[in-house]
């Protein structure tokens, strides 16, 4: 069976929708991880569609390239459920985008949290540089919009194994 991770675009651009697919399923009987990542990637790219900048003949000369991601497991997605994912723009500055994104089933049960930082990319040169600035002006309207409408929880939490000292 093809890979089925496509998904379509809802709600504008903070929402991301696509279902689990036969081959997306581990020997564990749920999707893998690699799949989780590859969604919330893809959910991302479609709210940050602006920072990426085509040249006349449809070539891409910049976009974002992931500087970090961390995912948080809750709850098991499996074959053929119906995931809805929402990224949020948590913060932003010259040359990065941090985004916060959730992913639900199509009963509203919270199955993953993720987030990610991406750098702004010349892939010209292959080298980080500042938005420009109408790209800049769209992001910082989508980081105004979603500002308290997510779970600040869901960034730069620690990850580690707490000890009693």
């Amino acid at each position: 069976m093809a890979h089925r991770l496509l998904g379509k675009q809802m709600d504008a651009t903070q929402k991301f929708a696509t279902m689990v697919t036969d081959d997306l399923i581990d020997g564990y009987g749920h999707m893998n991880m690699v799949h989780y990542l590859g969604a919330f990637s893809r959910a991302a790219d479609v709210r940050l569609d602006a920072a990426i900048r085509l040249s006349p003949d449809g070539s891409m000369i910049s976009g974002l390239v992931t500087a970090e991601a961390r995912v948080a497991y809750k709850k098991e997605a499996m074959r053929d459920d119906d995931l809805l994912l929402t990224t949020w723009i948590a913060d932003l500055d010259e040359k990065r985008v941090h985004v916060a994104q959730a992913m639900v089933r199509g009963d509203g049960t919270l199955l993953s949290t993720a987030e990610q930082l991406f750098l702004n990319c010349n892939l010209l040169s292959r080298r980080v540089e500042p938005f420009l600035p109408d790209v800049m002006a769209e992001l910082e309207r989508h980081a105004e919009a979603d500002s308290g409408t997510f779970d600040p929880g869901i960034v730069s939490r620690r990850m580690g194994i707490p000890r009693i000292v």
